[in-house]
């Protein structure tokens, strides 16, 4: 199953958090902190906060948000009933404000893609 990669910035994962409030307005502040860091593959959010605030605003790290690992870590937590496909849908659906790349480095991935025309010499 294909999962969306993200850059790791504190207003991506801030925008992921204020997404996943808007869905899911029962479930505490604290708790979703832990569940996004687990979805990103760390082992709470106090391992996840120093990394995420020593990158810096140029730093290219991409982490691949899994929502599977969100969703067990909320039923760790005590909140069971959540459909994991809703769940998916709606990690999918995130607008992040910092996109994966650079608009220079996304033009250079860009034309680095394209295939040669069959008429260039």
């Amino acid at each position: 199953m294909l999962n969306p990669s993200v850059r790791f910035s504190p207003s991506n994962v801030a925008t992921f958090k204020k997404a996943l409030r808007g869905q899911y307005p029962n479930i505490k502040s604290s708790h979703l902190d832990e569940a996004i860091a687990a979805s990103f593959g760390f082992k709470s959010y106090a391992a996840m906060r120093p990394v995420l605030y020593q990158l810096g605003a140029y730093a290219r790290l991409i982490v691949v948000v899994d929502h599977l690992l969100l969703l067990l870590r909320l039923e760790e937590l005590g909140y069971s009933g959540i459909s994991p496909e809703s769940l998916r849908r709606l990690v999918w659906s995130v607008e992040f404000p910092h996109d994966r790349y650079d608009d220079d480095v996304g033009q250079m991935i860009r034309m680095r893609r394209r295939p040669t025309a069959a008429n260039a010499d």
